[in-house]
């Protein structure tokens, strides 16, 4: 194992690796690289040199607007988010609009900066701009509710050779209405999550299991944490987050 994993394996077609992405901006100097989150999260920390477009904002239009209209839709263009939801969307949004040659960063943000990828930044958006304010205010509002029992397990020291290891989260619904689990993802593919049910009425739980397989790939040294997402319908907290934490024993 290295400091620096390359986790190349699992990917869907559409997606592109942290590891993949350096080279390839590396040797491509016309690479685009397009951050769609908000605009709060992209000066919390963001790739070198991305554009920022927020998926909720993206069209024909916005994308012309940002020097990305029809003279660039055979370009080589890189989309990351937080977690891979949000760019897989603008994915397909680009490629409907007739986008060759796009690729989105599996697992985002979160896996880039798990396994401590290069090239990330923090600071103001000073790119161009589709013309529009980026940010929006959230306002709680009455519903479903997603509550987990807590969002970070510690499996300490684990062998290499010694087999998967689970755990398990307890989640539930402390809002009004029924909550709605969509399909779960993780940061990267050496970490699995499913739940017993998908649909909870109003102060009804269900159990998510997490299971992580220490011999997928090779992983960073020392302790390491891996993401897995829980989008809702909660209209306060679309997509939760909770972690797994676990230092591999190599070659035990």
């Amino acid at each position: 194992m290295h400091e620096v994993a390359e986790h190349n394996d699992s990917l869907e077609s559409y997606e592109i690796s942290p590891s993949m992405t350096i080279k390839r901006v590396g040797t491509n100097k016309e690479a685009i690289l397009l951050d769609v989150r908000t605009l709060e999260e992209y000066e919390e920390v963001h790739l070198e040199n991305a554009l920022l477009l927020p998926v909720q904002e993206l069209s024909a239009e916005t994308l012309a607007n940002i020097g990305l209209g029809a003279e660039a839709k055979d370009k080589e263009i890189i989309l990351y988010c937080r977690s891979g939801a949000r760019s897989k969307t603008a994915y397909d949004i680009m490629t409907s609009l007739g986008y060759t040659n796009v690729k989105s960063v599996a697992g985002g943000m979160v896996h880039w900066q798990e396994d401590k990828y290069p090239l990330t930044e923090s600071g103001t958006y000073t790119g161009p701009t589709h013309g529009s304010g980026m940010e929006t205010e959230k306002t709680e509002t009455a519903g479903p509710s997603l509550t987990v029992d807590r969002k970070l397990h510690d499996f300490g020291v684990v062998p290499q050779y010694g087999g998967k290891v689970e755990t398990t989260f307890k989640l539930s619904n402390t809002g009004t209405e029924t909550l709605e689990i969509g399909t779960l993802t993780t940061s990267c593919s050496c970490t699995e999550a499913r739940t017993e049910n998908t649909s909870l009425k109003p102060n009804q739980s269900t159990t998510m299991t997490v299971i992580f397989d220490p011999d997928l790939h090779e992983e960073p040294l020392d302790v390491f944490k891996r993401t897995i997402f829980i989008p809702t319908n909660d209209p306060n907290n679309p997509e939760t987050e909770i972690s797994i934490q676990v230092d591999i024993a190599e070659g035990e």
